[in-house]
């Protein structure tokens, strides 16, 4: 019994599939005997408003997006979604390998500008108290051993010019008093050093601040490309690699935004003439329980290359078709490149 019923029912759906063949043939068959519908790519006369059919295909309003890491050839270390996922704009589908390392960079980066400008605080603020006292302390102590050396040398002067002193003390002690007003002078002139802050010395402290804070770009942006980011809000369609893969010439994954979708038609070129924005358009195809009907809403200004192959329609790969947008009346099923049939009618049909 159970064997008889999927005879039967294998035999309705044969019987059905050649019906419907032969009355696609018997349909052809009219239209090339009445003259009206010459075929696809066909030469047509001047001003002769027809009948326009074109293969189609099933195609998100903003096409479909295939997402690349910064380069090819990047191993993916996290995937962060799954096919079928809806994504936000700017939101984070996947960690390429070398994250982690450019996280390090940033937190060197950091640093070393926490640094320079500690270092500019510490130019504008001069030295430390202990060092201003200290010094001055030096100061005083080289100033009383220059007073004191005078002293001796008046003293010393006085006994030569009597007789009691030689030439040669007063020599040794005129050198002693030499070098006491240098180490007093140089003792003098640290001090101001230490308490007053140089011009220059602030600019060159705040252009290692500057440097520091192109650094801490850089290592921002070296991050971020390790990062692969949606462009758009919209659903993960397809994924091409995974967590450890490397990211071949298809790209890490396919997305595409599913809000508002539309028929392309592949109009042959000969055709292309008689496209005119918001002609009524016929959709039939496998994918579609019911003929939609819709408009074109934008007609391509680029003549394409087909390559897809060979069909009833049109003369397949290598055809040069121009694209026509179609807006249809009711919702398209959402599986993307789905094939359909469109029938573009000429105003006033």
């Amino acid at each position: 019994m159970g064997f008889s019923l999927l005879g039967i029912v294998f035999q309705r759906k044969f019987v059905t599939l050649a019906g419907g063949g032969l009355l696609l043939l018997a349909g052809g068959l009219l239209l090339s005997g009445r003259g009206g519908q010459p075929a696809a790519g066909a030469a047509h006369p001047q001003g002769i408003a027809r009948q326009i059919v074109a293969r189609g295909r099933i195609e998100p309003l903003e096409r479909v997006i295939a997402l690349h890491g910064a380069a090819e050839g990047s191993v993916i270390a996290r995937l962060l979604v799954d096919q079928g996922d809806k994504v936000e704009a700017r939101q984070v589908l996947a960690v390429l390998d070398g994250y982690d390392q450019r996280q390090a960079d940033i937190a060197t980066a950091e640093a070393n500008l926490r640094l320079a400008e500690l270092e500019l605080v510490q130019t504008k603020a001069g030295a430390k108290h202990s060092e201003l006292a200290a010094q001055k302390s030096a100061v005083l102590a080289k100033d009383a051993q220059r007073e004191r050396l005078l002293r001796d040398w008046d003293r010393r002067k006085a006994l030569y010019q009597s007789g009691y002193a030689s030439e040669q003390s007063l020599e040794g002690l005129k050198a002693d008093l030499s070098q006491a007003e240098n180490e007093s002078a140089q003792a003098s002139h640290t001090l101001k050093a230490l308490g007053e802050t140089r011009d220059v010395d602030a600019a060159v402290a705040s252009a290692r601040i500057e440097v520091g804070r192109r650094a801490l770009d850089r290592a921002r942006v070296d991050a971020e490309h390790m990062l692969v980011r949606a462009p758009t809000a919209g659903t993960i369609l397809s994924i091409q690699a995974r967590a450890g893969e490397v990211i071949g010439s298809d790209g890490l994954l396919r997305m595409a935004p599913l809000s508002h979708i539309i028929v392309v038609a592949e109009v042959n070129e000969a055709d292309a003439p008689l496209l005119q924005t918001g002609m009524a358009a016929e959709i039939e195809g496998l994918l579609l329980l019911s003929p939609l009907h819709g408009s074109v809403s934008r007609i391509a200004k680029e003549v394409f290359r087909q390559k897809r192959p060979s069909s009833d329609v049109l003369i397949g790969r290598d055809a040069k078709i121009v694209e026509a947008e179609i807006t249809t009346d009711q919702p398209l099923p959402e599986f993307l490149g789905g094939e359909v049939l469109v029938r573009l009618m000429p105003p006033g049909s």
